[in-house]
């Protein structure tokens, strides 16, 4: 069964996630948080996005291990393999965000009396980051059905990428911007959503186990350094 999170649950997650990639270093923790984050995605319906993301990390894990921390020669320095698999952790932590139906994050920002300077701008980024990655999934099955998709001629490849993406992405901008406010984004007054925006009892727990876990997380590195 999928479970339903509150807005502001997901942003706890996200925020408890990001103290423990800025100052946790031991791996055995890091590893226990793709884990504990791969079971958050499950949860939540984001089954097939949590198995793409631990394949990723898990990959940059075992070239970590192999190499004993010294990187696979200069093209694969141990810096990026740390770098990746930190990335997919705050990756998965986000999804739950990213995935949201911008009009509840619209709706929980207007019940907090969040200011709009704040709130809108997160509003269209919601939107705007899964519209982008459409458009580099339609760019690339144009090149690849034109056989522009070349690694003899990776410069060109990346000039034939990039500039319908910078096109598409700033007409996609202004088309995100029209129709938000067209929907009212900007009305002062009191707005009306047809999801129940509450958060209750299992979102208070999944903060509370959050805070926990956390805690615990750096309890024992702490142990684990001393």
């Amino acid at each position: 069964m999928k479970l339903d999170f509150d807005f502001r649950a997901k942003i706890f997650i996200l925020f408890l996630d990001m103290l423990l990639v800025a100052f946790i270093t031991t791996d055995i923790i890091v590893y226990s948080m793709l884990f504990m984050l791969t079971i958050y995605l499950i949860l939540q319906g984001y089954s097939r996005k949590a198995f793409k993301l631990l394949v990723i990390a898990c990959i940059a894990i075992m070239l970590k291990i192999l190499s004993m921390g010294q990187g696979i020669t200069i093209l694969i320095p141990d810096m990026f393999l740390f770098m990746i698999i930190r990335i997919m952790i705050m990756l998965m932590a986000a999804q739950p965000i990213i995935g949201m139906p911008p009009g509840e994050a619209v709706a929980v920002f207007k019940k907090m009396n969040i200011p709009n300077s704040f709130a809108l701008p997160v509003t269209f980024m919601l939107r705007f980051i899964p519209t982008v990655r459409s458009e580099f999934s339609n760019v690339f099955s144009a090149m690849r059905l034109r056989g522009l998709l070349s690694f003899r001629h990776p410069l060109k490849t990346l000039e034939y990428v990039l500039v319908p993406i910078m096109i598409r992405s700033s007409k996609v901008s202004d088309e995100l911007a029209a129709s938000a406010e067209s929907r009212g984004i900007t009305y002062p007054y009191n707005h009306t959503c047809r999801r129940d925006i509450s958060f209750n009892k299992k979102d208070g727990l999944l903060c509370a186990i959050g805070a926990a876990i956390t805690v615990l997380l750096f309890i024992f590195e702490k142990v684990v350094i001393a």
